[in-house]
Parts: C-alpha cells; sequence; structure tokens
C-alpha cells in the first residue's frame, strides 16, 4: 500500500482532533438498503426511475460523507473530502452532484441515459472508495 494511500485511510477514520471518524454500521445498512432501490429504478430505465436513482445515489453518498467530515451542506461537506479521493475521482463526483443538481433545480432538464447511469456509478464509486460495499 502507498503512503499516500494509508494517509487517506487515516483521514477516513481521524479527525484533526484524533477522534475517530468512521461511517456508521447504521448508515452503511442504510445505504444498502437503498441502493437495492437504486439498482430497480436502474433496471426500469424510465426517465422518472433514472432521476430517483440519481437522486437517491447522490443522497446516499451524502449520509456516508454526513459520518465522517463536517459540513451544513453536501457541497460543504464534499469540499472537506476532497483528500479522501484522487483528483480524477474527485472530480468526477463532483460531476455526478451536479447533474443531480440539475435534475432537481433545472425545470425541463433531462439528461441522456448514459449521463445519469454514469453519474451513479460514479457515486457508487465514491461509496465504495470510502468503505461502503453497494
Amino acid at each position: 500500500m502507498s503512503f499516500l494511500i494509508f494517509m487517506r485511510i487515516l483521514d477516513l477514520f481521524f479527525k484533526k482532533n484524533g477522534r475517530r471518524r468512521i461511517i456508521t454500521v447504521e448508515t452503511k445498512e442504510k445505504i444498502q438498503r437503498d441502493w437495492k432501490n437504486v439498482e430497480e429504478l436502474l433496471s426500469q430505465k424510465g426517465p422518472s426511475q433514472l432521476r430517483q436513482a440519481l437522486i437517491t445515489a447522490d443522497k446516499s453518498l451524502d449520509n456516508a460523507l454526513k459520518d465522517i467530515v463536517d459540513g451544513e451542506t453536501m457541497g460543504d461537506r464534499l469540499k472537506n473530502a476532497e483528500n479522501l479521493f484522487e483528483r480524477d475521482e474527485y472530480n468526477k463526483i463532483w460531476e455526478a452532484h451536479k447533474v443531480r443538481n440539475s435534475l432537481v433545480h433545472e425545470s425541463g432538464y433531462e439528461p441522456p441515459y448514459f449521463v445519469v447511469t454514469k453519474a451513479v456509478q460514479d457515486l457508487k464509486d465514491a461509496l465504495e472508495k470510502i468503505g461502503v460495499r453497494v
């Protein structure tokens, strides 16, 4: 294991003041339950199901981040989680979150199927990177 990866793992578990910061079992179980719904929604392939799958996937990552980083909003938590991911992974997470925000806040925004499914996959990869198996 490289030193950089080792340091990122330590960042997952320790806050600046030395307190352990872990994703709780309860949070992991909720995310795993929610992810079953995400998979079901993706399999249906309808526009509203895809929208809901992305929204749920984004919320799942947010729930995990709430356990391990500080921040009032998902955006704040993402900023505070930057050191947990490689640069390209981090950028993909932000892009996925921006697609979710556009879905929720922009009237008439309908991204192509591949954009939504890629965003969901990127959020899934982020969850797995921080130790949540879905």
